[in-house]
């Protein structure tokens, strides 16, 4: 019996796979189309996706495969000053050209692998006026879009390039720097430390001045106060009592008192006699004393 085969229909899976590629860039299409307005940014975003990719690749490799670090950003950041100065003042006709002669156009443009191809893609066109060469822009709505993304593609290569030097720069120790810094924040201590001690003896001494001074007007107020007098001052006192009384019996004396008639004006304390010649509570008495007494009794 004769076997028969059966061969696979590719030509339906190529159709299949055509039609589903298609539908999904109509699909992405119609996204971008239906964003709302404040979706503005993305919309266009996406629209401008393919050429964004490919100013990317005019870039990388096209400029960057086989150029120094330095080099590279030469030629970047002179494309992206004449993009910029371009979109900033595109009616100025000093931007809207540059001569390929110029020496550093020459140098970081002209001689730079790719740097024209970019500039061809942002917009610029080769012309020769009166005898000189020219790259002139070439004003249009797609050069414009291509020359406002191109600008962006370029100055996002530029800062990821100076960020990556900076970077550089902070990971790279120096020792030398290390030590003068070290030695400078000591400097610095030792400077903080002598004004925090010129700061607490000046304190100080303006407390020593205060003390001084409050003893000073302690001692030329004097030695007393009104609130607790002390042993000087009632011997003061005593003193002034005495003189005070020493007045009082000059004037007594001057009135004509003697002491014989202050005594006749004092009470006479009664006295018992008693046998011997004695008194109570009196010194021994004289003979004199014992006579008037008897007389007494007798009267």
């Amino acid at each position: 019996m004769a076997s028969s085969s059966t061969k696979p229909d590719t030509s339906a899976e190529t159709n299949d796979a055509e039609l589903t590629r298609a539908s999904i860039a109509e699909a992405i299409a119609k996204r971008a189309v239906s964003l709302q307005p404040e979706d503005e940014e993305e919309r266009r975003f996406a629209l401008e996706r393919d050429t964004r990719q490919e100013f990317r690749r005019l870039l990388d490799p096209g400029i960057a495969r086989g150029t120094s670090e330095s080099a590279l950003l030469s030629t970047l950041k002179m494309l992206s000053t004449i993009a910029e100065n371009l979109l900033r003042d595109p009616g100025n006709e000093k931007y809207q050209r540059f001569k390929p002669t110029n020496a550093l156009i020459k140098q970081h443009l002209v001689e730079a692998k790719g740097a024209l191809e970019y500039a061809i893609a942002l917009g610029f066109r080769a012309e020769v006026v009166h005898f000189q060469p020219y790259y002139s822009f070439h004003s249009t709505p797609k050069n414009m879009d291509n020359l406002r993304i191109g600008a962006s593609v370029l100055k996002e290569a530029v800062d990821r390039i100076n960020q990556k030097h900076e970077q550089a720069k902070l990971n790279k120790v120096d020792p030398k720097a290390v030590q003068k810094q070290i030695a400078q924040k000591v400097k610095l201590a030792y400077e903080d430390d002598r004004k925090e001690k010129k700061r607490r003896d000046e304190l100080e001494k303006q407390v020593r001045e205060a003390r001084a001074a409050a003893a000073a007007a302690k001692k030329a107020a004097g030695p007393f106060s009104p609130k607790s007098p002390t042993k000087g001052s009632s011997s003061m006192n005593n003193g002034e009592d005495a003189e005070k009384d020493d007045d009082e019996d000059e004037e007594y004396h001057e009135d004509g008192h003697d002491g014989d008639e202050l005594m006749s004006i004092l009470p006479v304390q009664p006295r018992m006699m008693l046998r011997g010649g004695r008194t109570v509570g009196d010194k021994p008495a004289t003979a004199e004393t014992a006579e008037k007494a008897e007389e007494m009794s007798e009267d």
